[in-house]
């Protein structure tokens, strides 16, 4: 494997973006993207830390049922969503414990803009929210086998939870509290579980992956659960020279449909296919910057929601 681009990734556990990938009518939302990926098929030295700081940019201004995209006149709901710009901002440490074990701490910071008109067919009322809150914080653990007859083949299992640490009482100017799925928590405590494999590719210093990631709420507040979700990441790595390295993977998100009295179930839950090219740089010998660009090939949404038909991952990862 390259040198530079295992120092990159070396010392973590793999983890989605963010608190989880989210898509509710409103619109709020999370790139359903892999960042870390890299570090399942490297075995750092026991004491190695990584953080991982990066932004992400969601523009979610498109109402959609099903596969397709509808007008505004279409919108027959009690509510018309307008538009959800997302700017979140994810911080993540990994420490390496031992050859096999690692913990890493994620912890997003949610920049967030929603609006929509109530009553659309009535009084017609406009409301908007503008907030810059701390979401909800992961922590997770990862096990990684032993492969002494194949090193280059990395295996290993992930497991830890999502914790409540993000508000969901979140109001606007006029007082009126935002609906749960627009929140930056769930004020659910989710038990996420999940695999990993990655080997060497087809062409020299080249590899792959693949990794699967399950997500349920085990406690909830306020008569709000949100959907499970189930996560499938295929990626591969191939060398442009000797900084630059070319990433794509294809992120697949099945979302559960939100329950409780403060849910919307008819109006939240989908299935996504999405096609992520990205590039890393190494600006130093523990100092690398990467970015992706994330584009929906496929997306199935129950009810009507606001889609994105873009988002943009930019961040930067150091070793010490």
């Amino acid at each position: 494997m390259n040198k530079r681009f295992a120092i990159a990734c070396s010392g973590g556990v793999a983890l989605l973006l963010a608190a989880g990938a989210v898509q509710a009518s409103c619109g709020s939302a999370f790139c359903v993207l892999d960042t870390n990926w890299s570090t399942q098929g490297v075995a750092a030295a026991p004491g190695t830390a990584r953080l991982d700081v990066h932004f992400e940019f969601v523009d979610q201004k498109h109402l959609q049922s099903g596969t397709k995209r509808i007008s505004q006149a279409d919108d027959t709901a009690d509510t018309t969503e307008l538009r959800t710009i997302n700017r979140n901002l994810l911080t993540t440490l990994d420490y390496t414990v031992t050859k096999n074990w690692a913990v890493s701490v994620s912890v997003p910071a949610v920049d967030r803009s929603h609006s929509h008109i109530a009553d659309p067919t009535g009084a017609a009322t406009f409301e908007k929210w503008d907030f810059t809150k701390v979401g909800d914080t992961r922590v997770l653990g990862m096990y990684r086998f032993d492969n002494e007859k194949n090193p280059v083949v990395s295996q290993g299992l992930i497991f830890g939870l999502k914790l409540p640490t993000g508000s969901y009482r979140i109001s606007n100017a006029d007082g009126a509290i935002a609906e749960r799925a627009l929140q930056p928590g769930t004020g659910s405590t989710d038990l996420v579980l999940g695999g990993y494999y990655s080997a060497p590719g087809i062409h020299q210093d080249s590899s792959w992956f693949v990794q699967a990631l399950y997500q349920q709420a085990v406690s909830t507040k306020e008569q709000y659960k949100p959907g499970n979700q189930f996560q499938l990441n295929v990626g591969y790595r191939h060398p442009l020279g000797h900084d630059w390295q070319a990433l794509l993977q294809v992120n697949s998100l099945i979302k559960g449909k939100d329950s409780g009295a403060n849910a919307e179930p008819d109006l939240s839950g989908s299935k996504s296919v999405f096609l992520s090219p990205g590039l890393i740089y190494s600006l130093t010998h523990d100092l690398q910057l990467y970015s992706f660009v994330q584009l929906p090939i496929y997306r199935l949404y129950n009810g009507i929601q606001l889609s994105v038909d873009w988002a943009f991952v930019a961040g930067a990862t150091m070793r010490f």
